[in-house]
């Protein structure tokens, strides 16, 4: 008996599926690198071709594109280093309130709980162990990253300096006729890009102006430092917005007191739901052109596989594989599935309306 037709279909679909997730799984060290390559040379191939048509050479385009993304970094690094440091001129006082903090803990532990401070300095030595454990993991994670930016630069020149080669391998797979489709597949996909660079922005300062309201709300010490620092970790979507708010949490617990440490979490918890249910699908995810359901679920998927980064990168990559599927005959209803049904995204309308008010102020 032959099977159905409809099963093989499924079956192959199942098989193409788990295939790509283990290859991407096992092979994640090199695709994250090559991604975040690959996405920022998109992002600056405008900006290359700009200073091409000024009659600069294609190497001296590409080596000031990347020393534009070394400065852009270098600056968020010192102005990050700059704040911190601020909080770090307060630390015999932090370090005195915590010895407080710890003190009142173990008195509460004694007294509740039956444990004694000598059974509390053998767990607090293990900490201290595990600490030092972190610390070195840490040093070398610091280490393995500056090597991997280094790939990512050296990747992002030579993506630059031979853009035409990979664009036109592209166009040469179609025929003749389809080959204008084929380079407006690729603008588009360029745009994706860039759409979802610029969307990630917006999204990491409509979350920073809220973490500053609610802060400077309750009073709570050095609020632009601390806003400053939750936002920077929203570039991770999702779980960006927890991660750092336990920095002010604990500079909270530290100097302000526990009432303010609850409202702390409340602020936290709020803007991390409006993060989850409004910036992530309609202006990031918008930005892409990706359905809501589909851009949640994606940032699941690439957690599970990549982890932090798969976080950050499965969502352009959807709205990349999403023109792909418009592209390619018979693959238009996947397309349409993952896609946003409205066709027009939040992002684009609020950049445009910008781009008015700006384009009015230059006419007067």
């Amino acid at each position: 008996m032959l099977p159905h037709p409809g099963l093989e279909r499924i079956n192959r679909i199942l098989f193409f599926a788990i295939l790509l997730t283990l290859i991407l799984y096992f092979g994640r060290q090199f695709f994250i690198l090559i991604c975040f390559s690959g996405l920022l040379a998109m992002l600056m191939t405008p900006l290359s071709n700009k200073i091409e048509s000024y009659g600069a050479s294609r190497v001296i385009s590409s080596l000031v594109s990347v020393l534009i993304i070394v400065a852009a970094f270098s600056s968020v690094v010192v102005l990050f280093y700059a704040q911190v440091e601020n909080i770090g001129k307060e630390l015999p006082l932090i370090i005195l309130r915590y010895e407080e903090i710890k003190l009142d803990i173990q008195t509460w532990i004694n007294d509740s709980l039956g444990v004694s401070s000598q059974q509390l300095k053998v767990h607090a030595s293990d900490a201290f162990g595990n600490a030092g454990k972190f610390l070195m993991e840490m040093v070398r994670g610091t280490i393995a990253f500056v090597g991997s930016l280094f790939l990512v630069l050296v990747f992002i020149f030579l993506f630059l300096m031979q853009r035409d080669k990979y664009e036109n391998f592209v166009v040469n797979l179609y025929k003749a006729e389809k080959r204008a489709r084929a380079m407006e597949m690729i603008d588009k996909i360029s745009g994706v890009a860039q759409k979802y660079l610029w969307g990630r922005l917006v999204a990491a300062l409509i979350m920073g102006v809220l973490f500053l309201i609610g802060f400077l709300i309750i009073g709570l010490k050095n609020a632009v430092v601390l806003s400053f620092i939750v936002a920077i970790m929203t570039v991770i979507p999702y779980v960006g917005a927890l991660i750092g708010g336990l920095v002010p949490l604990f500079i909270s617990l530290i100097e302000g007191s526990l009432n303010q440490s609850l409202w702390v979490v409340l602020i936290v918890l709020l803007v991390n739901l409006i993060d989850h249910y409004f910036i992530e699908p309609y202006v990031v995810g918008g930005s892409v052109n990706i359905s809501p359901f589909f851009t949640i679920l994606v940032l699941i998927l690439g957690g599970l596989i990549w982890g932090i980064p798969g976080i950050i990168l499965f969502l352009p990559l959807s709205g990349i594989t999403k023109i792909v599927f418009e592209n390619v005959a018979g693959l238009q209803p996947y397309a349409s599935l993952i896609g946003d049904q409205s066709d027009s995204s939040h992002t684009q309308n609020i950049w445009g309306r910008l781009k008015g008010i700006f384009s009015r102020r230059k006419t007067k």
